[in-house]
């Protein structure tokens, strides 16, 4: 209860789905959305470290820990081969960014340098300011942008977002057509009674129209 207290009282504008207490007195917290992943990644363990157990810790299980690292990532391209990756880095420290590695990226099939560079930083904070200020090396500005899934996590039971099948709590299949328990192989439904059961609106529940999915 003293969880949910703090995050109500610190982080009202974070939406949290569930929050699950363990055998050994370890609680799982499930975001909706990324941007409250983010937040209760970010600001979550100083509020813990002022109002809750000291012994109190929060990390990121490694099943999620590939999609947290995303939003650390970015990529520039078009970068001239002649330009190192250690000058690309006193760069970025220069104008006070905090990186964590710079990679020049290699043609698979030939092994060869291409020009695109890609760039992981500390944190989402600092790899979005880069995302938006560009790379400047010199005289030379490159245009970057962020690293990102095509399309966001889904469960392909429930068909909700940020967690996959094997950690779904519900068990139960959700049809993308109509929102009911069955697959969508099995639905009988037309297209004017599609609902989707992420926003409820009138489309397949994979669909990348939805407000959910863009957000």
């Amino acid at each position: 209860m003293q969880v949910s207290d703090l995050i109500k009282k610190h982080l009202k504008d974070i939406r949290v789905n569930d929050i699950q207490l363990s055998r050994i007195g370890m609680f799982t917290l499930y975001a909706s959305y990324a941007s409250s992943f983010n937040r209760l990644l970010n600001e979550f363990t100083a509020i813990l470290a002022t109002n809750g157990p000291t012994s109190a810790e929060l990390y990121v299980p490694r099943s999620s820990q590939r999609i947290k690292d995303t939003d650390k990532i970015a990529f520039v391209k078009r970068v001239d081969l002649e330009i190192p990756e250690d000058r690309i880095t006193v760069a970025l420290k220069d104008v006070g960014l905090d990186v964590i590695d710079v990679i020049r990226l290699k043609n698979k099939e030939r092994n060869i340098p291409t020009q695109a560079i890609k760039v992981t930083f500390a944190d989402a904070q600092n790899r979005n300011t880069f995302v938006l200020t560009g790379l400047q090396v010199d005289f030379m500005l490159f245009v970057t942008e962020a690293k990102h899934n095509s399309k966001p996590v889904q469960c392909y039971v429930c068909l909700k977002y940020n967690h996959v099948a094997k950690y779904c709590k519900t068990k139960q299949q959700t049809c993308a057509r109509c929102g009911d328990n069955h697959h969508i192989d099995k639905c009988k439904g037309t297209a004017d009674i599609w609902k989707c059961c992420s926003c409820k609106g009138s489309h397949l529940a994979t669909s990348n129209e939805c407000p959910i999915y863009k957000e």
